[in-house]
């Protein structure tokens, strides 16, 4: 499921911020297409995935999906996506039938890093967003 926000004052356009998080994920070793909107730039969808036979196998492939969207220059909503999740989970959980302990720490691990990743690209996105209010502290 889907969350998103909105900021009525970001202190960059939303081709910066695209720019930025296509960035912050690359350096997180995740594999980024995007596409935007090159007349009005006024939206950009990014997507992002971390994939391989391991992850495969231990189901922690990682998709995330990021969509921004502007309307007026310092007004965006963003809205982040996880995929593969529900997938990843009944394979991880595969393992437990095997192995029960290890099973059960490898689903506990990979149900809690896909929403960590999520989680950490918001504070990422937060910090962004709230440079510009602590400029006038």
């Amino acid at each position: 499921m889907a969350k998103s926000k909105s900021y009525d004052r970001m202190p960059i356009t939303a081709g910066e911020l695209a720019h930025r998080i296509i960035n912050y994920l690359q350096a997180r070793k995740y594999e980024v297409a995007y596409s935007y909107d090159e007349q009005k730039k006024t939206w950009c969808l990014i997507h992002a995935r971390k994939t391989g036979k391991l992850r495969t196998a231990t189901g922690n492939r990682r998709a995330l999906t990021v969509n921004i969207q502007t309307k007026k220059p310092r007004q965006c909503s963003i809205q982040i996506g996880t995929g593969e999740w529900g997938k990843n989970t009944i394979v991880s959980a595969l393992p437990m039938l095997v192995f029960p302990v290890l099973g059960f720490m490898n689903f506990v691990g990979s149900a809690s890093s896909s929403k960590s990743s999520e989680a950490d690209l918001w504070l990422y996105i937060e910090s962004i967003a709230n440079k510009d209010f602590y400029k006038n502290f």
